[in-house]
């Protein structure tokens, strides 16, 4: 045996009958490689020896193999994209439910103007998991993604070993030598194997603070790739919280996507996650990568503090930090990936820039394991076959970095990002979902559901900036001038998403007027209107709200020019009558509560002027136990008149456009959530959240 780097072979080497390969790593790039091989070798009725060594030892409940590992973290926020979900399912990897922490239903882009929520398309399933046996608080820490997955791989036929490994060599043929250490042995024997086909699935997370180039086992890897250099890393910082209060269910099925911080706190990209009874926090930036491991908990809590993820947390929830790590990230490209009989995959060959580690650990190993049953196991054949796939990636990270410098760009400036959450909508609103050109750019930048560079296409496609145009900038103009003129301020008022998708118009409509027992009118009325709003508090405390409707010290509907006050009844009671009147133009009506249904619904009917016989209408559904859906619908039809009073209803049909109901209510709405969950919330020192 020589520690020599053996001469490239002049012929193919093939992956023989009865061959050993040798992986060094049983995370997902070890499991996904090890599973691939197997199944494919199979296919083609060849047999394979597969050895994982993984030196993780603690002790696994899960499954019938009785191995140890996974010791503490693996350093990962554990999601699960739809294209990963995909290709799982595809390799016939159906994610058990005991695994699963949690289904996203949604994910939310934060913006410096709005937020935007995003549907998970219909078919997809976007999931969270644990990787590892951290934190140790939690239930049923052994049953984890990366043990099922490595449990997967031995059933598959991978002999697991729970083992170190300390050294690599070259035997006289030119085969890798892999030496390790078993960890429960009395005395410290160095044990070998021979590889006919060695693996490296190392990632860049050994052990907490790693620095790559300083790791043994890294240096170790020159001796059978003799160019070999790691890819470019940045720290990231990963926090797990539990709440207290278990207020954490509000905010069940969604999930949070942040590319900016502020002007202390410079961030790039930010997640946050429910999962069960825990929150999953992950941020990469420049504060991050450059922050002292004392600091990190800091920089969580001033995270935390921002005014757009404040206003995700529940207002009662009092979290608190149990797992806090420091964690490398793959942001460039390794070097010297193949040689004879040798490859490296998985986060320390290259990582999809910022997105979708997981599924990029599944390509490189899927790549890797059909080039060596299809190509061959020597060094050029492996160039052939495996680097493609490596130097796509690498090309496809180039455009995603134009594209998140861009989306950073705008989610953080105030004018650009309500401009993009303008354009956002109103296409949701004006046309059909399998027409959404913008909705599915920014689907796509949060989700990594498609390559980088489709996407950039995209998002510079004419039809995709045109919608921006004439959907984002020219109603933003339209919006802001309408805000000014009747005096609305959105000073200290939070901004939530108000408007209705189009698919979701006709039912909504339906179970509004199936509340008043009525049937659908054959047709729409002149002027509709029909804006919807989550809240995190009860239906009491939101009828409460919508209660003090015409009270002089109200606090939300307050438009200049208008005067709206109550001129009879009591709030929430039959026979209430709101007056409308516009002084300037001597136009107003009335309208008058006409039904009450309690805790679900309140009729107003438009009486004694402008828009006799139309309604507005209050819907509250309980969407899940302390999340309320509130629904307002306006609908009327404008009088005619006759001689000059044509004109006069004319023109005060001019005074009340539609969109003009749009600005008045969306402000409204915004109002009455912030003050329904304010409501709700703690008024003691001692029972506010930490942050």
């Amino acid at each position: 045996m020589v520690n020599v780097w053996p001469k490239r072979s002049r012929t193919k080497l093939a992956l023989s009958d009865g061959a050993t390969v040798v992986v060094i790593g049983g995370g997902p790039a070890g499991s996904f490689f090890a599973l691939r091989l197997l199944q494919r070798a199979r296919e083609k009725r060849k047999q394979v020896n597969v050895v994982i060594l993984e030196r993780k030892s603690e002790v696994c409940f899960y499954g019938p193999v009785s191995f140890a590992l996974w010791e503490g973290c693996n350093y990962c926020a554990g999601g699960l994209s739809p294209r990963l979900v995909d290709a799982l399912r595809a390799s016939s990897l159906e994610v058990p439910e005991d695994i699963v922490e949690s289904r996203a239903v949604e994910v939310v882009v934060h913006a410096d103007w709005k937020s935007i929520q995003l549907y998970v398309p219909e078919g997809r399933e976007m999931i969270s998991v644990f990787r590892g046996s951290r934190p140790r608080q939690r239930v049923g820490r052994y049953v984890n993604f990366d043990t099922w997955l490595l449990n997967r791989a031995a059933e598959e036929g991978a002999q697991v070993v729970t083992a170190e490994a300390v050294g690599l060599a070259r035997s006289s043929e030119g085969k890798p030598l892999v030496y390790y250490r078993l960890p429960d042995a009395k005395e410290q024997t160095t044990m070998s194997v021979e590889a006919d086909l060695l693996v490296l699935a190392l990632g860049v997370n050994r052990r907490a603070g790693l620095v790559l180039r300083e790791d043994p086992l890294v240096r170790e890897l020159r001796k059978v790739l003799p160019r070999f250099s790691p890819p470019r890393v940045r720290r990231a910082v990963i926090a797990e919280m539990t709440d207290e209060n278990k207020q954490l269910g509000l905010i069940e099925g969604e999930v949070h996507f942040a590319q900016y911080g502020s002007k202390g706190l410079r961030i790039e990209m930010a997640s946050v996650m429910p999962k069960r009874e825990w929150l999953t926090t992950a941020i990469l930036g420049k504060s991050v990568h450059c922050a002292e491991p004392g600091r990190l908990l800091d920089i969580v809590e001033r995270f935390l503090d921002l005014p757009n993820i404040r206003r995700l947390i529940p207002h009662r929830a009092r979290l608190r930090v149990r797992c806090l790590c420091h964690p490398n990230m793959t942001v460039g490209i390794g070097r010297g990936l193949v040689g004879e009989r040798a490859a490296v995959v998985g986060d320390l060959a290259i990582s999809r820039l910022y997105k979708d580690g997981l599924y990029s650990a599944f390509l490189t190993s899927s790549a890797l394991a059909d080039c060596c049953l299809e190509g061959g196991i020597d060094q050029d054949s492996l160039k052939r076959g495996y680097m493609p796939l490596i130097r796509r990636v690498r090309t496809d990270n180039r455009y995603g970095r134009l594209i998140f410098a861009l989306s950073r760009f705008v989610l953080a400036h105030p004018t650009f990002s309500r401009i993009l959450y303008r354009a956002v909508i109103t296409e949701r609103m004006t046309k059909p979902r399998e027409r959404h050109c913008l909705a599915s750019v920014v689907w796509n930048v949060a989700s990594g559901d498609d390559s980088y560079r489709r996407v950039l296409l995209a998002m510079l496609h004419p039809r995709a900036l045109w919608r921006v145009f004439r959907g984002g900038v020219l109603l933003t103009a339209r919006d802001v001038l309408t805000e000014r003129f009747f005096g609305l301020d959105w000073t200290g008022i939070p901004r939530y998403m108000t408007g209705v998708p189009l698919e979701e118009v006709e039912a909504t409509r339906r179970a509004v007027f199936q509340a008043q027992g009525l049937k659908l009118p054959t047709r729409a009325p002149h002027m509709e209107r029909i804006f919807t709003i989550r809240i995190r508090a009860s239906k009491q405390t939101i009828l409460r709200q919508l209660g003090s409707f015409g009270d002089p010290d109200r606090r939300y509907l307050k438009p200049r020019f208008i005067d709206i006050r109550r001129v009879k009844g009591e709030p929430n009671h039959l026979g209430t009558v709101i007056r409308y009147e516009v002084p300037l133009a001597r136009v107003a009506f009335e309208i008058v509560l006409e039904k009450v249904e309690p805790e679900h619904y309140l009729l107003y009917r438009i009486v004694n002027g402008l828009g006799t016989g139309g309604i507005l209408a209050f819907l509250l559904d309980e969407l899940r136990p302390g999340v309320s859906l509130l629904t307002i619908y306006v609908g009327f039809d404008f009088p005619r008149g006759r001689g000059l009073g044509r004109l006069g209803w004319a023109i005060a049909r001019h005074l009340f456009p539609e969109f003009a109901h749009d600005v008045v209510w969306n402000h409204s709405l915004c109002q009455i959530r912030h003050l329904a969950e304010t409501e709700e919330e703690p008024n003691s020192p001692e029972e506010r959240p930490s942050e």
